[in-house]
């Protein structure tokens, strides 16, 4: 009896409209990847995003915080998926001042006003104050690394050790500050 009314329940639609985000996961990754003809090629974060903001169209009454939120907590652990929100933001961001020709400019900025035993602990701190400002590390450490990593070719020290810096003044300034996720 109780399978009849699990079975009348899930026939009306409602249980398996939750799940639509995950066949438009599914359907887009194998889609995209068949199209193509390549398997790795197709990134699974855009493939998660777009399934992601197609969870979240599905209360349009409910304000986009309130919509958030519930992904979260649906999801997992929702101070877990804000950090996650937050990496993605940040790599938007990044992507964004890479495109526009905003890093290649600060990094040749950098070079010419700073003398170069100062710009390694110059991004040390700054990665510090950013992290302390916005209380978050993992912002901070993909709004910096594509700098980072700009300015490693540029100079010609070591691609690992920049990056390293940038962590390390990320955690340092998320350690102390007063708004962070993780103090």
């Amino acid at each position: 009896m109780e399978n009849k009314q699990t079975a009348s329940y899930i026939s009306t639609g409602k249980g398996l409209l939750a799940l639509s985000p995950i066949v438009v996961f599914l359907l887009l990754y194998v889609a995209v990847s068949v199209i193509i003809g390549d398997f790795y090629k197709m990134p699974l974060s855009i493939a998660f995003i777009i399934a992601s903001m197609w969870a979240l169209l599905f209360t349009p009454k409910k304000k986009i915080t309130e919509r958030i939120e519930i992904f979260s907590k649906g999801a997992a652990n929702s101070n877990v998926l804000y950090m996650i929100w937050i990496f993605f933001l940040a790599g938007a961001f990044s992507a964004l001042a890479k495109g526009i020709g905003a890093i290649d400019a600060t990094v040749n900025l950098a070079l010419a006003s700073l003398p170069s035993s100062f710009l390694v602990p110059g991004l040390f701190i700054t990665a510090c104050f950013i992290s302390m400002s916005i209380g978050t590390s993992v912002g901070t450490i993909v709004a910096l690394t594509p700098f980072a990593c700009q300015l490693a070719q540029s100079t010609g020290v070591d691609t690992a050790f920049l990056v390293s810096v940038v962590l390390g003044g990320s955690f340092f300034g998320d350690n102390l500050s007063f708004i962070s996720d993780t103090t």
